[in-house]
């Protein structure tokens, strides 16, 4: 039985392939660098064509059906272009009567018109998938076929391809490479027998065009030859879609036995199925139940003949949607409880999936994404985990389609989850896309950024080629290295996971407060609760994870934590709270009160948290933050950091003078936010409003502690100096000055850094479990940093360090190694160690 003949032997050819498709592929886009794309979406008339031979034995008629896979949505849409081929070419029900005799040869047909000049995750190297599945008369078995492709009717032939495999035959399932389908990611039939071919849309560069087969085989060849430093993980959770052969030879363990998934979506967000007045009955006997005035719920349009009525009666014109802004405990309340009911649902859901897979650990959860604001709400975020409704967190890193000031903010959503998850075990999965968008460098980095945060599963989504999906892919030409650096992520993994993936983040001495009370105002134009895609009020979680952002960059560990965690008592073990936003639980202000008097230590701003939850003033807290009133002007609360952030004037302007723990003047410019303190003492007002001298920062000593009250968002004026005009070129220029305000409050508190680094951007993040220590090292510039030193100033006991990057070529575990070793100095006692970091690294502690 013949397979595959063609104008080149095969076989012999498939042993130099290897190495020419590789230095070709490599030559043309260092060539190319980063040439524009062609305005026309399409290579266009007269340009690509292919002419079919029918060289069945048997007599058979065919028709084929030539589809091109779009590879973006543009002009096609994602069905992409598709047109049959007999002895005429056109719709296949005009067809009839003209399919193509034995022996016979079509028309050269031009395909160039259906081409996209360029795939949305392509190089300008993009090879057009152009896939010709053969229907057979009587849907008889055997794919015999003669394709010709040419840059001109009968010119420029570019391929001759004879292709004869006897038992191919139509059905209703996909067979990859030679039984596909078409449309919208190959999904729609019949599955026919298939020549797949990937044809470049500009031969002028380079004309090979690839059976699938051919492109499948190079790519197993040359990730073959990939180093097998480190090992294939036993514990960390490697998974994704693609062709089982490809994901098997790159190292995906996906999860283990006895593990399930359960997936309850992608993308969500609050979405209830109890029927609205099922959820109106319940609410009311939820707020009976808590000792509410029902006529607090009711909207002015009714609230007259309500109160003509008895109390029982009232309760009927209490509903939970929609929210009443004007009533602020209706609008507060009913938010909040439609998130209740939310878990209720979810958790029936995980009990259900529970159910279904008996004595198995069942991860139910759903891939909640950070578009567009990488805002963590704390209803949606941390609820349902805490309730443990979902028994896994997950999200996702789409960040250069979002306008993030650094790919590296995506660690404050990761510790959001890492909050959530503590509460009762639930791991964190994390998507980490491998195509284009994320070059090979941000993608290594971005998975270690997961495995910094406590990510335990690292799902890179969709590693296919072009072939059977519209948008999302590795594209052939790509993919030497892309599938470089998932080997090589996934190896790292497993070389350390003897000490990563038991071991946690040490604990911090510095939080963030998320609070339920803020985000459910600032979701006012929600309704209260919704999809944060289009939210409008996103400030106050910029300015917070601004803040977090530049104490990463001061080298200091962070943790989050909510009003809710502040109102049971969980804020003890901390020393320093930034505190953004003007509402907090009520229930909160008490222990946060407290715990300053003790000696604690709070950075506010953005309205301080001074309202509770019902948009009433807390009494408690003017006397801890030392002023006797406030006013706030919130010039805007929207912000998209990238876009707003590049031409944004102030709105005036800051001068700090005399600030304990911050040397000499500074000035801080006020964007967006412009807040002035009422307070007697001018020896406690180190920051004057430039334009007209009126109190801009406060810092007051209450019992052992001290505030800190700043009304401009500093965390703003840090990130915005260093915005970059595209998301492919990594921010830098951060404001050294900032940083050290922000920095203040943690060296008044004496906060002790278990590591830290020379370099501001290099994150350094420290783990301590039952196999020992280990540090993940990420740095976030273009360049490689040399000589950088890492120091342990809370890790004195340090006697040896070693170095994944360090240690070359070994297999197995990174601490059984002897090799990797670095010199350990002592300077004023504290132990550090020097190495040039590329992308990033793991150092062994012991």
């Amino acid at each position: 039985m013949r397979h595959f003949i063609e104008s080149f032997n095969l076989r012999g050819a498939l042993e130099g392939r290897r190495r020419a498709c590789w230095m070709w592929a490599v030559s043309i886009q260092l060539i190319l660098g980063v040439a524009a794309v062609c305005s026309s979406p399409l290579v266009g008339e007269g340009k690509i064509f292919i002419r079919f031979t029918n060289l069945r034995t048997d007599g058979s008629e065919i028709i084929i059906r030539v589809h091109v896979v779009p590879n973006s949505d543009k002009p096609f849409g994602w069905a992409g272009w598709t047109t049959y081929v007999g002895r005429e070419e056109g719709e296949r029900k005009d067809l009839q009567g003209k399919w193509l005799g034995a022996g016979q040869q079509t028309a050269w047909i031009d395909v160039g018109r259906g081409m996209n000049l360029r795939g949305t995750r392509s190089p300008e190297t993009y090879l057009s998938p152009i896939l010709c599945g053969v229907e057979t008369a009587e849907n008889k078995k055997g794919l015999h076929l003669l394709a010709e492709i040419a840059t001109g009717p009968g010119q420029g032939i570019m391929r001759r391809i004879e292709v004869h495999k006897d038992d191919l035959q139509s059905g209703k399932e996909r067979s990859y490479p030679w039984i596909l389908g078409y449309s919208v990611w190959n999904g729609s039939g019949p599955f026919l027998p298939t020549l797949g071919l990937l044809v470049p849309s500009r031969p002028e560069i380079a004309s090979r065009v690839y059976t699938l087969e051919e492109a499948m085989a190079w790519q197993l060849d040359f990730i073959e030859e990939f180093p097998k430093t480190g090992r294939k993980p036993a514990k960390f959770v490697f998974v994704t879609r693609g062709r089982p052969r490809i994901v098997d030879a790159l190292g995906y363990n996906g999860y283990p036995a006895g593990t399930v998934e359960g997936n309850f979506g992608d993308e969500i967000w609050i979405s209830i199925k109890m029927p609205q007045e099922e959820q109106n009955q319940r609410f009311r006997e939820y707020l009976k139940g808590r000792g509410f005035d029902p006529l607090e719920f009711i909207g002015d349009d009714e609230l007259g003949k309500a109160r003509q009525l008895s109390r029982q009666e009232q309760w009927g014109f209490v509903r939970i949607s929609p929210s009443l802004p004007e009533r602020p405990k209706q609008f507060y309340e009913s938010a909040n409880y439609r998130y209740l009911l939310w878990y209720e649902e979810l958790a029936e859901r995980t009990k259900a999936f529970e159910k279904k897979h008996p004595g198995k650990r069942v991860l139910t959860g759903a891939n909640f994404s950070p578009h567009m604001n990488v805002w963590p709400d704390v209803r949606q975020w941390i609820g349902p985990f805490q309730a443990g409704a979902l028994t896994m967190t997950w999200t996702e890193d789409w960040w250069w389609q979002l306008p993030e000031v650094s790919p590296q903010a995506y660690g404050y959503l990761l510790d959001a989850f890492r909050l959530a998850g503590s509460y009762k075990g639930a791991p964190c999965q994390f998507y980490v896309m491998p195509f284009t968008g994320n070059s090979a460098d941000n993608f290594r980095r971005m998975n270690a950024l997961g495995l910094a945060h406590n990510v335990k599963i690292l799902n890179h989504f969709h590693t296919e080629n072009q072939v059977l999906t519209t948008w999302d892919y590795v594209s052939v030409m790509d993919s030497p290295q892309t599938y470089q650096a998932i080997c090589d992520v996934i190896r790292d993994a497993g070389a350390v996971e003897h000490r990563l993936y038991p071991g946690k983040p040490e604990r911090a001495e510095i939080a963030i407060m998320l609070s339920r009370a803020s985000d459910t105002w600032d979701t006012e134009d929600l309704g209260g609760s919704g999809h944060l895609y289009s939210a409008k009020y996103n400030m106050n979680n910029e300015e917070r994870k601004a803040i977090w952002l530049a104490l990463r960059h001061a080298q200091y560990a962070v943790d989050l934590i909510t009003d809710e965690d502040i109102a049971d008592g969980l804020l003890r073990p901390y020393k320093v709270l930034y505190v953004v936003g003007s509402e907090m639980l009520r229930a909160a202000a008490g222990p946060l009160k407290e715990w300053v008097g003790e000696g604690g230590i709070v950075y506010a701003a953005g309205g301080a948290g001074l309202l509770d939850e019902y948009h009433l003033s807390i009494e408690a807290l003017p006397e801890m933050y030392g002023i006797d009133g406030h006013e706030l002007v919130r010039h805007s609360r929207h912000i998209r950091p990238r876009h707003t952030l590049k031409e944004i004037k102030p709105n005036d302007t800051m001068n700090i003078v005399g600030m304990e723990g911050l040397s000499g003047e500074m000035k801080l410019p006020a964007y967006f936010y412009r807040e002035i303190f009422d307070v007697e003492a001018s020896d406690r007002t180190p920051g004057i409003y430039a334009s007209d001298g009126k109190a801009g920062m406060v810092v007051n000593r209450f019992g052992k502690g001290r505030t800190i009250l700043c009304g401009c968002l500093a965390g703003i004026a840090y990130v915005q100096p260093a915005v970059t005009a595209s998301s492919q070129v990594l921010p830098a220029a951060f404001s050294d000055n900032v940083r050290r305000l922000l920095s203040v409050p943690a060296e008044l508190a004496g906060v002790v850094r278990p590591v830290e680094t020379s370099d501001p951007l290099v994150e350094a993040q420290y783990f301590s479990g039952s196999e020992g220590d280990i540090v993940v090292l990420v740095n976030w510039r273009e360049r490689t940093a040399e000589e950088l030193v890492v120091r342990f100033p809370g890790k004195r006991r340090i006697k040896q360090v070693r170095s994944l990057r360090s240690a070359g070529y070994f297999e197995g575990h990174l601490h059984e190694q002897n090799s990797g070793e670095l010199e350990v100095t002592r300077n004023e006692g504290v132990p550090e160690v020097r190495l040039n970091l590329g992308v990033s690294d793991y150092l062994v502690v012991d």
